[in-house]
This record gives C-alpha cells, sequence and structure tokens, in this order.
C-alpha cells in the first residue's frame, strides 16, 4: 500500500524543493513556513483483470453486465477520451477494459458491436491512435470493418433526442439506437464530465453545457436527458499517482530522501537540457510515459460511478490542509502539458489555474483576493497541426480582449464557421476550434478568485495577453504579490508530478 500524501512545514533544515517550469526542472529554496503539499506515492501497477471482473459482476444500482446481452442485442462500446494525466500511462486501462466487455458480449453471442470514441471537441482519433490505445487485437478485429469511429460534433446524421437546457440535443446516431452501450472511462480526479453528454453530442449542446453562458442548470438537464434515452452501463477504472521509469523516478521521490543515483539523475537531466536546450527538452520529455496503478473499478449506473470513482480517488490521494493560504505556488513540467515537450502558454495556464489550483475539496486553497504564482516559461509555440486555432486565438484574439463574454459575442462565431479550422478537425486529428474557447472561460472564471496570478521565468508579452504577470525568479514573484498579500503571507505549494487533493479545513 503506498504512503499517504501529506503536508510539510518548511523550516531550516528542509532541502530544496523540485520545482519543475516547462522543460526545465529545478531545485527552489521554499521560505520557512511554507507548506508544501506531497502527492502520495506511486506504486507500481498490477493485472487489474480480477477488479474488472469483480466490479462487472456486482455493479452499482444496475444489473450485471451479462444479464443485459442477449444475442440480438444492438451493443456500442463508448470509450471515454478525457484530458489524460500526463505523464501518459505506460499502458493504457482502458484497452483492458474494453477486452473484458467484448469477452462478455462473444459469451453471450451478441453480434452486432461497435465502438465509438466519445472525444467531444477533442481530436478525433487515427487509426495509430486507436491501435495505441486499445491495443492490436481491438484494432485488427474492429478497424478494417469500419467499426471503431471517432464522434463528430460537427456531423450531419446526429439523432435529436429532446431538448434540454434551452435547445435541442442531438446525439450520436450509433449510441441513441443501440440496445446497451457500455461507457468504458478511467478516473484521474474528483470530477469528471459525462462521456455521453459532452462527448457524443452536438456542437450546440456542447457550448451549451460548457461555453461562456453555460450554467449548472443546463449541464444538469442535458445530462438527466440522455440518462434517460439511452440504456447505459459505465465501467471506470481508478488511477493512482504516476509512477516514473528508473531514470525520472527523483522527480517523484521527496527530496530527502533521494540517493546518490537520484542526485547523479537530476544532475544528468539538466546537463541534457541545458546542452541543448530545444532537442533537450525533447529528448527528456517527448517520449515521457509513467506507470499508474488501478486503485479500483468501479461499474453500474453512470451516476453512480461517477459517485463513487470520485469518492475512491479522493480516499486515496486528499491531504488534510488547515486553513487558506494567502498565496498558492504551482510548478507546471512540461510532461504535465498535453502539446510538446514545453507546451503552450494555454495549456499552461489551464494546468496552473484550472487543474492545479482546482484540486480540492470543499473550501479553496487560496482566500479570496489570493495571489497565484507558477513556474512555465510560457513560450509563444503551438502545434501547428493540431492547434492551429488555438495560436490564432493567442495572437488575435487575446490582444483584442480577455473578456469571455465579448469573445463569445465577437470572435467565437467566426471560428466556428472557419473552414480551414473545421477540415483540420474533420481530416487532420486537430483539436475542434471551440476547444480552445471553452479552455480560455475556464482559465478566465479562475483567475477571478486570484487579485494577480505571476509567471516565474514566464515571457512577459505572454503573460500579459494572458492578463496575468510575469517575474525572474521566485524571490520577485513574491515581492509582486506583496502588494496584494503583504511581506508575510502564508503559502501553500503544491509538489508534483501528481496531484494531490487537497481537503482545506
Amino acid at each position: 500500500m503506498a504512503r499517504p500524501g501529506f503536508v510539510l512545514e518548511v523550516d531550516e533544515k528542509t532541502p530544496p524543493i523540485m520545482a519543475p517550469a516547462g522543460a526545465e526542472l529545478r531545485l527552489e529554496r521554499l521560505g520557512i513556513g511554507t507548506r508544501a503539499v506531497y502527492p502520495a506515492d506511486a506504486v507500481a501497477s498490477s493485472d487489474p483483470t480480477a477488479l474488472i471482473d469483480s466490479a462487472l459482476t456486482a455493479p452499482l444500482d444496475s444489473y450485471s453486465l451479462a444479464s443485459r446481452l442477449q444475442q440480438d442485442t444492438k451493443l456500442t462500446v463508448v470509450v471515454s477520451d478525457p484530458e489524460l494525466p500526463l505523464p501518459r500511462p505506460q499502458f493504457d486501462p482502458r484497452r483492458t477494459l474494453v477486452e473484458r466487455v467484448l469477452e462478455a458480449a462473444a459469451r453471450a453471442g451478441v453480434d452486432d458491436v461497435e465502438l465509438v470514441v466519445a472525444n467531444g471537441l477533442r481530436q478525433r482519433w487515427s487509426p495509430a491512435q486507436i491501435t495505441a490505445v486499445l491495443g492490436d487485437r481491438v484494432a485488427s478485429s474492429f478497424l478494417p470493418d469500419g467499426l471503431v469511429t471517432s464522434h463528430d460534433v460537427t456531423a450531419d446524421d446526429l439523432v435529436t433526442i429532446g431538448e434540454a437546457g434551452g435547445g435541442p440535443v442531438r446525439l450520436n446516431r450509433r449510441v441513441a439506437e443501440s440496445d446497451v452501450v457500455v461507457v468504458v472511462g478511467l478516473a484521474t480526479g474528483i470530477t469528471s464530465a459525462c462521456p455521453l453528454s459532452e462527448g457524443l453530442t452536438d456542437l450546440a449542446t456542447i457550448n451549451r453545457m460548457a461555453g461562456a453562458h453555460a450554467t449548472d442548470e443546463a449541464r444538469t438537464a442535458v445530462e438527466d436527458l440522455v440518462q434517460e434515452r439511452v440504456d447505459a452501463f459505465a465501467l471506470v477504472a481508478v488511477l493512482g499517482q504516476p509512477l516514473l521509469s528508473a531514470g525520472m523516478r527523483f522527480v517523484s521521490k521527496r527530496e530527502w530522501e533521494w540517493n546518490l543515483g537520484d542526485k547523479a539523475a537530476y544532475a544528468g537531466v539538466r546537463q541534457v537540457i541545458g546542452a541543448m536546450p530545444r532537442n533537450g527538452a525533447s529528448l527528456v520529455h517527448s517520449r515521457m510515459s509513467a506507470d499508474y496503478a488501478i486503485i479500483d473499478v468501479v461499474a453500474g449506473a453512470p451516476a453512480a460511478v461517477r459517485r463513487d470513482a470520485a469518492l475512491v480517488w479522493q480516499a486515496g490521494n486528499s491531504v488534510e490542509l488547515q486553513g487558506a493560504a494567502d498565496v498558492l505556488v504551482v510548478p507546471v513540467w512540461g510532461a504535465a502539458t498535453e502539446e510538446g515537450p514545453i507546451g503552450s502558454p494555454l495549456d499552461a495556464a489551464h494546468h496552473a489555474l484550472v487543474t492545479a489550483a482546482g484540486s480540492h475539496l470543499g473550501n479553496p486553497y487560496v482566500r479570496d483576493g489570493g495571489v497565484l504564482v507558477a513556474f512555465h516559461p510560457l513560450p509563444n509555440k503551438f502545434s501547428n497541426r493540431r492547434q492551429s486555432a488555438a495560436a490564432d486565438f493567442f495572437a488575435k484574439v487575446l490582444p483584442a480582449s480577455t473578456d469571455p463574454g465579448e469573445i463569445a459575442a465577437e470572435h467565437e462565431p467566426r471560428a466556428l464557421q472557419d473552414e480551414w479550422y473545421l477540415d483540420l478537425y474533420r481530416k487532420q486529428f486537430a483539436h475542434h476550434p471551440l476547444r480552445t474557447f471553452h479552455q480560455w472561460y475556464r482559465i478566465a472564471s479562475a483567475a477571478e478568485r486570484f487579485s494577480d496570478v505571476i509567471w516565474v521565468g514566464g515571457d512577459r508579452r505572454s503573460a500579459a495577453l494572458l492578463g496575468h504577470r510575469a517575474a525572474s525568479t521566485y524571490a520577485d514573484a513574491l515581492e509582486i504579490a506583496s502588494d496584494a498579500v503583504g511581506r508575510q503571507p502564508g503559502i501553500t505549494f503544491l509538489r508534483g508530478p501528481g496531484l494531490a487533493l487537497g481537503d482545506v479545513r
């Protein structure tokens, strides 16, 4: 069993703490009294088959999967496509989950089986990606006959299943017409989107649920309608913390427990990145992966599964904190962003403000009007193929306005009608342009509770475009923050690479 996470109060004997920034691995000496929050220790994975079989035979609020399958059942296996944890898993547990569902279908004699990827606004999966995630066995059996498809939010043949949240809800045709839908997914945090409602509906419905003017009522109404119209069964694996490969394992270890090998590995990685600033980052980060243990597998009615999976993740990852801080410090590592070895400014801002600062239970880490300090260089770099819309958003939209309401009214409609962006989404496996707008709406909403957001080592122009500030050093960032929080602020530091779940009392 893994050691639980804990809070370290920094004193005179505390060594410098790991504070990655983009591609750089660095050690930062924190001020006395700073609370450093460490996640639970990572452990090696084991065969999850027994957990899966147990979940399938004793589901939550549902009959067992085997009892729901008949020879004439029209079965669709929905593969959710959430924001996966980074570093990427060495082995994707969704493969084993899908294989066990297909084996159950084969035992029941089910012939009409298809797989649909619930990618929503994210990139549609290429055959290579389908093979990488689901494995050769599934890919060779279903891909040649076109029985694995990625959802297209712009498709013309979506089926209207009713009205909710202020408009019609159009759903993936195959899913809407299936007798049984098995939703396979991963739980990597306390909250997760409903794969059916956000991953398999049309553009307008997704925008009502997650756009600039979205409401909790609209989201709930759409989810309730989809749940009513689709006979769904969920199967979710709850992941633990990332266990990095031997050469990078020092990142996951507590600094005072580093041995000579860990110190040598740290020095070696810094040398590689320092000697070859561009290629060095790619060598270290591009193939970064980690082993994720499966804490548990939960199956049954989708709403119950999402609730219980979140509770399981909470039990394995929560760390109790006493009182909200004045300053929250968040390192943003290159391996913790999705695109490239470093990631774009939008990726970094989303990770710091939404993913990290939002990884709390109940009370936030920081009091209202506090300050967020993040470590990242904020280079103005985007993937030409997958992030063309994001690059244009950063270069053209943010200089004009950072206000979500104004952006949604004046800039979002043009992006949704841009044939180049849509062609990249449909044919070149790029993200849908609306994804960038939704990403910004979440960033802007999360930033509202802070009086300032300061990027240590960040590009000043990139920070200014985000509406934030940049500082050369951590000490400079605290000096800037002192205008809002004083000279002796309470500071909480989130130590990665995995995220602890802060339960602030």
